[in-house]
């Protein structure tokens, strides 16, 4: 499974907004505030709905498959090819001999093609599967366009939060009359630009991914603080195979080959065109004989003979192609392992550092407003407990689709 990141410049803010506060560790966090943009909160879960349907690469991806579920509806229904000839009696530009009188017959003549054994059912089940196919894509675009945008509300989530940090860091800063105090806040101060700048980045990143602007920024709520989780990695990679999209992605690819090779081999199927010819020639004299009118009916059977029945590559490569996707599914489910093996070792890695940072976050909290020096301590390890959050929420939810699980988190 492959999940692309999004890159856009950080933009500047500007319009104010009031947002509500947040709890970490039964401390409320300064309201955040921007000048000049105009922001709008919005929970995760309703983010990602509003992307499920606004998208605009799944919405073409749905128009696509809504073509091929038309198409699959009717793949069934026989190809007649119907034809209707009509003649006139013979036209000569002179007459045979002295006497001769031309008929002048009209003929009415239709041919239909009945389709060699197999051949509809086989058409149709392949335009089933193609269909299959296209939504078990559909569902990997947008398993991986949902994994994109979360990390990426996330980062803004993260950005929002170190903005509160650093304007808690300058309200308790005002208590000291330090010279150092007041340069910490000059500092804090130009950070919070950086930090707006970057959030600003972040949100016009979101909007992207909806593929439409109402006027307003959206902005992440929550705080990143997830509970630690522990898992198996067995019980992972069993789920991945069950239920992981790429998975079932390569699995539909599998039954498509498998019902264009039973296209092909319905192609050699013979195909028979019946006709039917009704013939009609007025009353006419010729030589002195009146002739009476004259009808009569004509039935023929066509059989083309096409090139492939006297070959079998078409075969050959057909099945070869449906062994290709076998080993396709082979692979996809052994990378599925790696990748929750690899990503189990970083989670792991994560909860320590989050263990770490709340530790020593609970530690700095003690003395945070007593000293300028224990002030900026407890900053610095609320930042690193912010950052812990960040990379502990990321890898988790990582995991989590990298075995299949596609439930939305709680960043509250």
């Amino acid at each position: 499974m492959t999940f692309r990141a999004a890159h856009v410049l950080p933009l500047l803010f500007s319009v104010c907004i009031l947002m509500g506060s947040t709890e970490i560790h039964a401390q409320l966090l300064p309201t955040f505030q921007a000048k000049g943009v105009a922001y709008k909160g919005i929970e995760l879960a309703n983010y990602i709905s509003e992307l499920n349907e606004s998208n605009s690469t799944l919405q073409m991806r749905k128009l696509g498959l809504g073509s091929a579920s038309a198409y699959a509806q009717q793949a069934g229904m026989p190809y007649l090819s119907p034809t209707i000839t009509y003649a006139r009696g013979s036209m000569y530009t002179q007459a045979p001999y002295t006497g001769y009188t031309n008929p002048s017959s009209n003929t009415l003549g239709a041919t239909v093609t009945i389709e060699g054994w197999g051949k509809r059912s086989a058409r149709e089940a392949q335009a089933i599967a193609d269909a299959n196919r296209l939504s078990a894509e559909m569902v990997v675009e947008t398993k991986s366009i949902e994994t994109e945008a979360i990390f990426t509300y996330i980062d803004a989530l993260r950005t929002k939060l170190l903005w509160q940090s650093y304007q808690q860091a300058i309200m308790t800063l005002d208590k000291f009359k330090e010279p150092i105090a007041k340069q910490r806040q000059v500092d804090f101060r130009s950070s919070q630009k950086t930090l707006s700048n970057d959030l600003q980045y972040f949100s016009y990143s979101l909007v992207n991914y909806l593929g439409k602007q109402d006027g307003t920024l959206p902005l992440p709520l929550g705080n990143l603080n997830i509970a630690p989780r522990n898992f198996n990695v067995t019980e992972l990679i069993e789920g991945a195979h069950e239920k992981r999209v790429d998975i079932a992605s390569t699995k539909a690819a599998i039954e498509v080959a498998n019902a264009n090779l039973e296209v092909v081999k319905a192609s050699k199927n013979i195909d028979f065109n019946p006709g039917l010819y009704y013939t009609e020639t007025p009353p006419y004299a010729n030589s002195g004989t009146n002739y009476g009118a004259q009808k009569s009916f004509s039935f023929l059977v066509s059989i083309p003979l096409a090139n492939n029945l006297f070959h079998d590559a078409d075969i050959v490569g057909a099945a070869s192609n449906q062994a290709q996707q076998e080993i396709n599914l082979q692979a996809t489910k052994t990378k599925a392992a790696v990748e929750i093996n690899q990503t189990y070792l970083q989670y792991q890695s994560a909860k320590e550092r989050l263990a770490t940072a709340d530790k020593a976050y609970q530690q700095a909290k003690t003395h945070s407003s007593q000293s300028i020096d224990g002030s900026l301590k407890f900053h610095d390890a609320e930042v690193e407990l912010f950052d812990a959050r960040t990379v502990h929420a990321k890898t988790l939810i990582l995991l989590f689709r990298l075995s299949g699980n596609f439930d939305l988190p709680s960043l509250n």
